[in-house]
């Protein structure tokens, strides 16, 4: 019925690959330590923790990603687990539908195979709110991308075009958008350019220009549109590897300075920001 034929790009630089990469950086006693990490925040329920030490499917979804990069392959067993259960237990709804979406994909949970999820996220597609929408829609891509759901693929490049260009949307939105609209082939140099002005030396991007402290949330996912977009980090890339290693503390990667504890979310970010500038 359709072609995405520019959806190729998102599956040569999906997160993923991203993480994988992330690894050429790190020397082995590193990469212990972030093993150790990661399994120190796997739960006994199966999930991984949240900041208050609980099971949570959006924690779980960063651990998973992690989990396989590092290759810690024993956990996934009581991963598999833990998202079975939360399925069937509850009305999952917003970003947790779509963590539960992809790591049913990724796990192999056959009680709830890809068609359960394709219509729930489609719906979600039709009923989502217009507060920061460029967020949603990379949702819906990454979703419907493990999902194999190109109609729904096609309804986010839909939605797509009926969206404005804001420069004043917080980085993390900019840099969704600048994904998204690199994964449907549209003019991209505006968005680079708005998403460049966040950036802050020495070597992290803030979430908007008004707070004191880039971030490594607004890092990580700044330089991975830019680099999804093929836009050239070569000048800033030495700034932003020392800011990056700035926040790794004890096998993990913390928020900001001013926030330094590790956690499962921003060990994700600190490999993914990694990973966007090994190319």
């Amino acid at each position: 019925m359709f072609s995405l034929p520019d959806i190729q790009t998102f599956k040569e630089s999906n997160p993923e690959i991203a993480l994988k990469r992330s690894l050429k950086l790190l020397d082995p006693p590193a990469l212990d330590s972030i093993r150790e990490f990661v399994k120190s925040n796997h739960t006994k329920s199966g999930g991984f923790a949240d900041k208050a030490g609980k099971p949570d499917l959006y924690y779980t979804l960063f651990g998973y990603y992690l989990t396989e990069a590092l290759e810690l392959a024993e956990l996934f067993p009581s991963v598999r687990k833990y998202v079975e259960q939360e399925i069937i237990q509850g009305n999952i709804k917003g970003v947790h539908l779509h963590c539960a979406a992809i790591l049913s994909v990724r796990l192999g949970i056959t009680a709830f195979p890809p068609g359960y999820f394709r219509k729930k996220i489609r719906k979600s597609l039709s009923t989502q709110t217009k507060q920061q929408p460029a967020y949603s829609y990379f949702l819906n891509l990454l979703s419907s991308w493990y999902l194999h759901d190109y109609w729904g693929i096609f309804l986010t490049g839909r939605k797509l075009k009926k969206m404005n260009e804001n420069s004043s949307l917080p980085a993390p939105v900019t840099a969704a958008l600048l994904v998204l609209q690199k994964s449907f082939n549209r003019p991209v140099s505006e968005l680079e350019k708005n998403l460049m002005s966040y950036y802050s030396v020495p070597g992290g991007f803030k979430a908007t220009k008004t707070v004191p402290v880039p971030d490594l949330l607004s890092t990580a996912v700044a330089l991975y549109a830019l680099g999804f977009a093929r836009y050239d980090l070569r000048i800033i890339k030495p700034d932003c590897l020392n800011y990056i290693d700035s926040l790794f503390l004890e096998g993990g990667f913390g928020s900001n300075p001013l926030d330094p504890d590790p956690d499962i979310e921003y060990t994700f970010y600190g490999l993914l920001a990694l990973g966007s500038l090994t190319k």
